[in-house]
């Protein structure tokens, strides 16, 4: 995934204790992808689905993440206690996020493994595809440590749109990663605050 090494790539020291956020975390893939890679960092995933975060946790414990890894629901941040292994609360190092994007008229060209096995609500982005980024974007630096690092997982169209967005909330917009395709596929922005 490019989101994932376009946030171990921001990350120099891959030994220090770093909180992580994985917003709308579904699986915990993204969340326990980094926490395998990242030995010290601790995470907290959450998500408006209780299935989803207990598929998370299972998959936490599955691969001995448990100990460092914490699922909480929540929609987009809101009341995210922070309560996570590590005793890391309040501001996270990282945040990761893979909102759903797909605008209402993209959903017939949605590859068929993709639209009968993935729930609309992991899909649906609203008329354009930005509804969740438009949400998303207020509560992102309030969760960002001073330093801290968002990285928002985008259609191969939005870049432009979701880089606006974060920074209309204050964030800096440090780079947009692009994928195997060569298509833009991560806005990765900061908090300067």
């Amino acid at each position: 995934e490019t989101i994932i090494e376009a946030a171990l790539a921001a990350v120099e020291d891959k030994e220090l204790a770093l909180g992580i956020l994985d917003l709308g975390t579904g699986s915990g893939c993204l969340l326990l992808a980094l926490l395998s890679e990242l030995p010290l960092a601790s995470g907290l995933g959450v998500d408006i689905s209780e299935a989803a975060l207990s598929v998370a946790a299972s998959n936490a414990r599955n691969l001995g993440l448990g100990g460092r890894a914490a699922f909480e629901l929540s929609d987009w941040g809101d009341n995210v206690t922070g309560g996570i292994p590590g005793g890391i609360s309040g501001r996270f190092d990282i945040v990761v996020v893979n909102p759903p994007y797909i605008a209402d008229g993209e959903f017939a060209a949605l590859e068929p493994e993709v639209a009968r096995f993935e729930p609309r609500l992991a899909l649906s982005g609203g008329a354009d595809g930005l509804d969740c980024t438009r949400a998303l974007a207020p509560r992102l630096g309030p969760l960002l440590a001073p330093g801290g690092r968002a990285f928002v997982e985008i259609g191969a169209t939005q870049a432009d749109a979701v880089a606006a967005l974060l920074k209309a909330r204050g964030l800096r917009v440090c780079q947009v990663h692009k994928g195997l395709a060569g298509r833009s596929r991560v806005v990765e922005a900061e908090n300067i605050f």
